[in-house]
C-alpha cells in the first residue's frame, strides 16, 4: 500500500467518523460523558475544599 493510498484510507475513516458523530445517539453518548466529567470535577472540587477547610485551623495555628 502506498502512502497516497494510506492517506486516502485515513481520510475516508476520519470523514466517516465525523458523519457518525452527527448521529443523535452519538451526541447523547457525548452528552452523557460530559455530564459524568462535570459530576466528577464537582465531586473532586468538593473533596478538595473539605480537606482544605479541615486543615485550615491547623495551618492558622502554626502561623501564629
Amino acid at each position: 500500500m502506498t502512502l497516497k493510498e494510506k492517506t486516502a484510507e485515513k481520510t475516508h475513516l476520519l470523514l466517516s467518523h465525523q458523519e457518525d458523530s452527527r448521529d443523535p445517539a452519538g451526541l447523547m453518548h457525548c452528552s452523557d460523558l460530559l455530564e459524568d466529567f462535570f459530576a466528577t470535577i464537582s465531586r473532586m472540587e468538593s473533596e478538595y475544599l473539605q480537606a482544605a477547610m479541615a486543615d485550615w485551623p491547623a495551618q492558622s495555628a502554626h502561623s501564629d
